[in-house]
């Protein structure tokens, strides 16, 4: 399987990173710094409670551990996936993590039928207008549809209601791209893989969820105090 790759747009700047109070932000070409899309939404009313919660349901030895499995499952199947978007050989990543080879296996199909041009993979882009940065995974097109396309890993199989988050980042990416190249991206595209092979592929639309993005930006910023 060969992808094709094409942009059409001028290059993006890498965006340096700085850590400040423990939150991640992005330095713009202009100077100006914008939190990461990650950090807003995980500074969202309920989340660090509900994380919380869990931690001391399991005990925060055992959320530990099962914190660093995920991440580092993630991890390497971001990098499998990324590396064979770019028609780069995979063979040789199979013994980087068993578990997330198979995983990334389950998804293949999905990727040669679904996935028809790629755009732009793991860039940082910023947007003046919302005041927010990130990296997004994926744009391209997606049945013939430009989309933004995020790869996730998951335990146990999820249900739409229990991922508003993600289809916020994704309209967050949509918006940032659209302020840099002047093009529109409709639709999001969420492609996740469970433990046990299971594929859930979500479809929905940008404009549905930039007014939630407007207000998860407005509540950051209200509650944003970095002289504490």
């Amino acid at each position: 399987m060969e992808f094709i790759h094409t942009n059409g747009y001028k290059p993006f700047p890498e965006l340096a990173v700085h850590k400040l109070h423990g939150m991640r932000f992005y330095e713009a070409p202009d100077g100006l710094k914008y939190p990461s899309i990650t950090t807003v939404l995980g500074k969202r009313p309920g989340k660090q409670e509900g994380l919380q919660k869990w931690r001391d349901r399991i005990g925060e030895e055992q959320a530990r551990i099962v914190s660093g499995k995920a991440a580092r499952r993630g991890t390497v199947f971001h990098n499998i996936v990324e590396t064979y978007l770019k028609n780069s050989d995979i063979s040789d990543m199979k013994s980087d993590h068993f578990l997330a080879w198979h995983m990334f296996g389950e998804l293949k199909d999905s990727l040669n039928t679904k996935i028809t041009k790629v755009v732009m993979q793991e860039q940082t882009m910023h947007s003046p207008k919302y005041k927010v940065a990130g990296r997004c995974d994926f744009i391209g097109e997606y049945e013939g549809e430009l989309s933004i396309v995020d790869f996730k890993t998951t335990t146990t199989e999820k249900k739409e209601s229990w991922i508003e988050d993600y289809f916020i980042q994704c309209a967050a990416y949509a918006t940032m791209f659209e302020e840099h190249t002047g093009m529109t991206i409709e639709n999001i595209v969420i492609m996740m893989v469970a433990e046990n092979g299971t594929v859930q592929i979500f479809e929905k639309k940008v404009a549905d969820y930039l007014p939630l993005l407007q207000e998860v930006m407005d509540e950051f910023y209200l509650n944003l105090d970095l002289d504490k």
